[in-house]
């Protein structure tokens, strides 16, 4: 098991961490567990009930959505320093896709209990975080939109 110094260091050298001080990322991991995941492995499917978001400290991840044939492809492949899991964790429906560990992988965990907890600690940290995760949902969402658009004849 990590001490709080070495999770926070984990999470310092993700895109997350660059988003906070050094003393918001030190409180931040007092609120995060180490997962290992091996190749190949489930770290979540498609319509489960978890709420938590994950940092890719170590590995990759592939995002897999089943389609209307029931065939399951990959969406996006996600790599270390990167994160996953702010839908379900910001608004407590199923999981949208499936992650599942492309290589071995190692990933900082933010349960939506701990977030609750560091809410009550340190309100103005948990509002920052939401505030982040609201900006990045929203950058995907416009990149997304940005791939809808069609031209009209």
């Amino acid at each position: 098991m990590k001490n709080i110094r070495e999770l926070a260091n984990l999470l310092d050298d993700t895109t997350w961490g660059e988003c906070f001080t050094r003393d918001e990322v030190e409180v931040i991991a007092r609120y995060l567990s180490l997962q290992v995941f091996e190749s190949g492995e489930l770290i979540f499917r498609q319509g489960d009930h978890q709420n938590y978001m994950a940092f890719i400290v170590d590995g990759a991840v592939d995002i897999v959505k089943e389609s209307a044939d029931s065939l399951e492809k990959i969406v996006v492949t996600l790599s270390q320093r990167t994160h996953f899991g702010e839908m379900s964790f910001v608004d407590d429906e199923p999981r949208s896709a499936t992650a599942m560990a492309r290589t071995d992988t190692t990933l900082l965990v933010l349960s939506s209990i701990n977030f609750e907890t560091l809410i009550d600690e340190h309100p103005k940290l948990g509002i920052k975080i939401l505030r982040n995760i609201a900006k990045l949902i929203s950058k995907r969402l416009r990149m997304t939109t940005g791939k809808l658009v069609y031209t009209r004849s």
